[in-house]
C-alpha cells in the first residue's frame, strides 16, 4: 500500500498544478484531451504552426498539458484557444486499457485514489464506471468555457475529413498553404511485442527519460 500512496500525491500536485496554472509567454493554442485520442501526432504536427504543448513541454518543463481537466483562471484571462478533442468513452477507455495508462489516466484526471479498483478490490465495472465518470467530468468542465475560443473535434475523424482540417487552418488562423496538404493520415497503432507509445515515447524525450 505505501507504493500506491505515490498517486495520492501526484493527484493532489495535479489538482494543484491545474488550478494555478500560469506560463510566463502568451500561448497560441494548446490540443487538449482525456487521453486516447490521437493528441500526439496532431500535437507534433501543429508544433510547427504556433506556440503550443510542444513548446511549452520542452522549454518550461510542465507536463500534461494536453489532458488539463478544466479551463484554468489564466484560460480564461488570456483567451488562450483551446482544440478540444472528443471521442466516445468506450473507444477512449479500450485505448488507454490496452496501453496500460487506466491508473496514471485517472491520475492526470484529478484521481486521488486511481489503483482504488485495480490494486485493491480488483472491480473492472466499478473500474470503468469511474473513468466514465472522470470523462464525464472533463467534458463537462470544458463545456463551460468560452465557446468561440473552443474548436472541437472529433476522434479519428480529423485525421480523415478535410472540412475539420479545414477548420482548424481557420480557427488557428494558419497562412501556410502546405497545412492542408502535409496533414498526417490517420495509422491505428499495430500493439506488437516492439510497441512504443507515442505519448510515452514523447515524454521521455522532452523530460530526458531514459
Amino acid at each position: 500500500m505505501p507504493n500506491l500512496l505515490v498517486y495520492c500525491k501526484r493527484g493532489i500536485f495535479r489538482r494543484f498544478k491545474v488550478n494555478y496554472f500560469y506560463l510566463k509567454e502568451k500561448i497560441d493554442f494548446l490540443i487538449v484531451s482525456p487521453g486516447g485520442c490521437g493528441t500526439v501526432t496532431l500535437i507534433k504536427y501543429l508544433d510547427d504552426f504556433g506556440k503550443s504543448n510542444l513548446y511549452f513541454e520542452k522549454k518550461y518543463k510542465v507536463f500534461g498539458t494536453s489532458h488539463i481537466y478544466k479551463p484554468p483562471k489564466f484560460f480564461f484571462k488570456n483567451n488562450i484557444k483551446v482544440i478540444l478533442i472528443k471521442r466516445d468513452y468506450e473507444g477512449i477507455y479500450n485505448s488507454m486499457k490496452s496501453r496500460g495508462f487506466i491508473r496514471n489516466g485517472l491520475n492526470v484526471l484529478g484521481d486521488l485514489f486511481p489503483f482504488m479498483y485495480i490494486n485493491v478490490f480488483k472491480d473492472q465495472k466499478k473500474l470503468k464506471q469511474k473513468y466514465f465518470r472522470y470523462l464525464d467530468k472533463f467534458y463537462n468542465n470544458w463545456s463551460k468555457y468560452n465557446k468561440e475560443l473552443v474548436l472541437e473535434i472529433n476522434y479519428p475523424n480529423f485525421y480523415q475529413d478535410l472540412d475539420t482540417q479545414k477548420k482548424i487552418k481557420s480557427f488557428l488562423s494558419i497562412k501556410d498553404e502546405t497545412f492542408l496538404k502535409n496533414f498526417p493520415n490517420f495509422h491505428k497503432y499495430n500493439k506488437s511485442e516492439d510497441f512504443s507509445d507515442p505519448s510515452t515515447s514523447l515524454m521521455r524525450q522532452i523530460h530526458n527519460i531514459k
